[in-house]
């Protein structure tokens, strides 16, 4: 098991989609900043954005695409933690982690490497659990990256680097790296449950931009009319998780969104090994 996890581990390494996306990343986040500090200049527009956030979060997470804006509070600095929150309620890191997921995930299913590592291995499963644990390197990497970015934009664009509450800003991180590395996990599993890299890219891109708030929707409206309550669906869902996961929120609520993590990527990742080991090779 640990010889196939370094082996993935050096395919990673050798893998030049990895920096790429890395290359790709770090720019969209200077463009975030960038774009961010102008509205944070702006009275007007910083003003409405923090109504919004007052109002509720759950509403950003119907919004279709990726939406990023300032949550600071008027006359308030831009701490590393606001900008941090923003990408990441946008999505920011998680498009590029569920495309990386199902690249590596797929790149060697149909090729002879799978077809003799998996001969030689007494339970298929561990080439699922391998990835698995490599994808949890890649989510961890991407967020450092993510964090040292974001901190060197904060001291250009803004010309000075608050932090915001370390505490608090911890939790949020270690809950946002399980939601993130669960994405990746059910992404994962999609590809390899259908071995289509198109229709497994268009899937995770989809989870990205909300495309499936429409879904979620429709079954909490079922739920209500059928219990006569409301049912808060998106929260029991990865990506529901990540947008609503509140600036300054209810620890509680981190809690619950660990869990929620939890549960889906370890459901994921036992069905996709169990259908990996029963499937042929092909």
């Amino acid at each position: 098991m640990l010889n196939i996890i370094k082996m993935d581990f050096y395919r990673m390494l050798k893998s030049k989609s990895q920096y790429i996306l890395w290359i790709l990343l770090t720019v969209m986040l200077v463009f975030t900043t960038a774009s961010m500090r102008e509205e944070y200049k702006d009275p007007q527009a910083s003003a409405n954005n923090w109504e919004t956030m007052q109002e509720g979060v759950e509403d950003t997470a119907e919004n279709l695409g990726m939406y990023v804006t300032v949550p600071t509070e008027p006359g308030q600095k831009a701490t590393l933690y606001d900008m941090f929150y923003a990408n990441t309620q946008g999505k920011v890191e998680a498009i590029f982690i569920v495309v990386f997921a199902v690249l590596f995930a797929t790149a060697d299913i149909r090729s002879g490497y799978i077809k003799n590592i998996g001969g030689q291995c007494r339970r298929r499963s561990d080439l699922v659990i391998s990835k698995a644990v490599i994808l949890f390197f890649y989510t961890v990497l991407t967020f450092l990256l993510t964090l040292a970015v974001q901190a060197f934009c904060n001291a250009v664009f803004y010309g000075y680097l608050e932090i915001g509450p370390v505490s608090e800003f911890l939790g949020y991180i270690g809950t946002q790296l399980l939601l993130h590395y669960a994405l990746a996990l059910i992404v994962m599993g999609i590809s390899i449950l259908i071995l289509n890299n198109i229709i497994s890219m268009t899937l995770a891109i989809m989870l990205c931009m909300n495309m499936t708030v429409l879904l979620w929707g429709m079954v909490g409206r079922g739920l209500q009319s059928v219990f006569d309550r409301t049912v808060d669906v998106l929260s029991y869902t990865v990506t529901g998780s990540i947008s609503i996961l509140q600036l300054h929120g209810d620890p509680d609520l981190l809690i619950k969104a660990a869990l929620v993590a939890i549960v889906y990527g370890t459901v994921f990742t036992v069905v996709s090994a169990i259908v990996f080991q029963r499937r042929d090779i092909r």
